[in-house]
């Protein structure tokens, strides 16, 4: 879940993308985990789901390692959206929240480096 304010728009990275509607300073929680909103599917489930429904997961969820089984997390707000960055904005912080890593100003895309934290990277 989001704790700061966003919106979607066009992204020069990919498609669309999460951009902050507001300041954010560095160090503070932009993402966390909220079963409230956002969804975690167990990955041995995926084949039980409609082939429309299986490529919007494999599109917008990520992979993790879960007590030993691997799950399909999707955000249910506009995180889906983020985009990777070799040099991302946000880091991986403890227990798989996201913080920023550097003073971040209203207006710019929030980024993520996929490969830390997504088991199905591929790049």
């Amino acid at each position: 879940m989001l704790l700061f304010s966003t919106r979607i728009a066009v992204s020069t990275i990919h498609g669309l993308g999460c951009f902050t509607t507001e300041d954010i300073q560095q160090g503070a929680t932009v993402w966390q985990y909220d079963g409230r909103l956002d969804r975690r599917i167990p990955k041995s489930e995926l084949g039980d789901f409609p082939p429309g429904v299986q490529a919007y997961l494999t599109m917008y969820a990520y992979e993790e390692d879960i007590d030993g089984e691997r799950m399909m997390t999707l955000c249910g707000d506009q995180a889906k959206h983020m985009n990777h960055s070799d040099a991302p904005n946000l880091l991986e912080g403890p227990d798989g929240i996201n913080v920023a890593g550097r003073d971040i100003a209203a207006g710019e895309e929030l980024t993520c480096d996929y490969s830390k934290f997504d088991l199905s990277v591929k790049f």
